[in-house]
């Protein structure tokens, strides 16, 4: 079961992934400091995963723990506009 949480959504966010971490592969290495926006956050067995869009389109999901998030940014998207 998971469940979907979108208050983050729009934040940019840097990855910085712990290297060997085996739930990471190559992908999440090669977008670590590399800025982004988070999507939405999922929480999957009581581990949240951060969806993160990049200026390329690619999407990949990281721990949210390992992002730095920009905390003063404006929290949404169109989505959430009434």
């Amino acid at each position: 079961m998971h469940r979907h949480s979108t208050p983050l959504r729009g934040v940019k966010a840097i990855p910085r992934p712990q290297p060997g971490n085996p739930n990471y592969t190559e992908v999440n290495y090669a977008y670590a400091g590399v800025e982004g926006s988070i999507h939405e956050v999922v929480e999957i067995g009581g581990t949240q995963l951060a969806k993160v869009g990049f200026k390329d389109r690619k999407i990949v999901y990281y721990l949210l723990e390992d992002l730095e998030l920009d905390r003063t940014a404006k929290r949404g998207t169109f989505h959430d506009e009434p």
